[in-house]
């Protein structure tokens, strides 16, 4: 009687000892395996939980459309809705911009390290164009027919001097000015005509320039500088700062 009970109480301890590492296991897998599982909550006083990173756009696919009925169509600039055209060319280091002392004429003057361009404007059907090398303060710049010639010189923060073209002579005195005062200019094809187009800004935003259309000059339309085109019949053409090798 004694050995059996003495069996039964030994059955009975191997089996709570055998329930207890049962337990103990069971209760371990089912940590380990909850640890396991990463928690997209964010730590309390961490970096928010990353959000799901979109896929990529394909290479050349930046959702963008370019107007194929324009100016880019027709061997212009093509006009893809871009931010607005860079009112500052690269290395740029002053820009004047001002009226003849007579009124007759508007007049801007971009200059850069080693070189300068003017354009003489009555916003009619006169105008010049002229280009040459910059140093020092003095400007000597000449018309591409060799007729224009542009004499000025830097003083106290103006450009003062001379155009001339042809019979007609302007004196003038040209204060420095800061974007978007300036010289553009503005090209492409139109139906089956070159368009051109030559724009000064003031500093109060006003414009003079000549658009010239087949050979045909007249009053330049008009410039948004909110934007970065004009529009001639329908045909937009993209407006840029004037660069070094323009003229």
């Amino acid at each position: 009687m004694t050995r059996r009970k003495l069996l039964i109480a030994l059955i009975t301890v191997l089996t709570l000892a055998l329930t207890a590492v049962v337990t103990d296991i069971a209760t371990g897998f089912i940590t380990g395996d909850r640890t396991q599982a990463p928690s997209a909550a964010p730590r309390p006083g961490g970096p928010p939980a990353a959000a799901p990173t979109a896929a990529a756009p394909e290479a050349g696919n930046t959702g963008d459309t370019a107007d194929t009925g324009g100016a880019g169509g027709a061997g212009g600039t093509p006009v893809t809705g871009e931010t607005p055209a860079a009112f500052v060319a690269p290395d740029e280091k002053a820009r004047y911009v001002g009226t003849s002392d007579d009124g007759r004429f508007t007049i801007a003057v971009v200059v850069w390290a080693t070189r300068a361009i003017a354009h003489v404007t009555d916003g009619a059907a006169d105008e010049a164009w002229l280009s040459g090398t910059a140093g020092g303060s003095a400007l000597l710049l000449t018309g591409e027919d060799g007729e224009a010639v542009f004499h000025g010189t830097v003083k106290d923060g103006s450009l003062t001097g001379t155009a001339s073209r042809g019979s007609w002579k302007a004196a003038f005195t040209l204060p420095a000015v800061e974007a978007p005062a300036g010289l553009y200019r503005a090209a492409g094809q139109v139906g089956q005509e070159r368009v051109t187009l030559g724009l000064i800004v003031r500093p109060d935003g006003s414009q003079t320039g000549i658009q010239w259309t087949g050979g045909t000059p007249r009053p330049a339309p008009g410039w948004d500088l909110d934007g970065s085109t004009v529009t001639f019949g329908g045909t937009e053409l993209r407006v840029e700062a004037v660069a070094p090798d323009d003229v």
